[in-house]
């Protein structure tokens, strides 16, 4: 799998799993609500790591570019980390009131920044396999 088709899904799979916490915290079912949220957190963390520890070093090592995207990505990521720690707690409290205008707010941000990221960062891994493997990133099988 390319890294950018990797990346696209892990997109998609945390959308999932948002929508999944949603509906929980819309029908007021907090235990599966909690489960839900920290799923959530946990892989959305997992991609920001990936990207911050993977692609965009090497985003900026191909362009010589340390203050351009990556550097407004990871703002944004540190933004939607202390949004993701509001919702958590607030689902933890089983605040409906304050979870549900916090989802969306984060949902907001989530869609903006992913779609920067897949206009903007992403097209840049469609890079050959001996290019990946000089840059060592994980998933590429050995031998190309």
């Amino acid at each position: 799998m390319k890294p950018e088709d990797y990346l696209i899904q892990t997109h998609h799979h945390c959308q999932q799993l948002f929508q999944a916490l949603q509906c929980h915290i819309a029908q007021q079912h907090w235990v599966p609500a909690q489960q839900a949220c920290h799923d959530f957190c946990a892989e959305l963390d997992s991609h920001f790591a990936d990207e911050e520890q993977v692609l965009y070093p090497l985003y900026e090592q191909l362009n010589g570019q340390q203050n351009g995207p990556t550097e407004v990505m990871r703002y944004e990521h540190e933004q939607l980390r202390e949004l993701m720690e509001a919702l958590y707690q607030a689902v933890q409290q089983r605040d409906e009131a304050v979870c549900a205008p916090l989802a969306g707010v984060l949902q907001r941000q989530l869609w903006q920044h992913h779609s920067k990221e897949e206009s903007i960062l992403y097209p840049f891994c469609r890079l050959s396999t001996a290019d990946l493997l000089a840059l060592r990133w994980p998933g590429v099988p050995a031998g190309g």
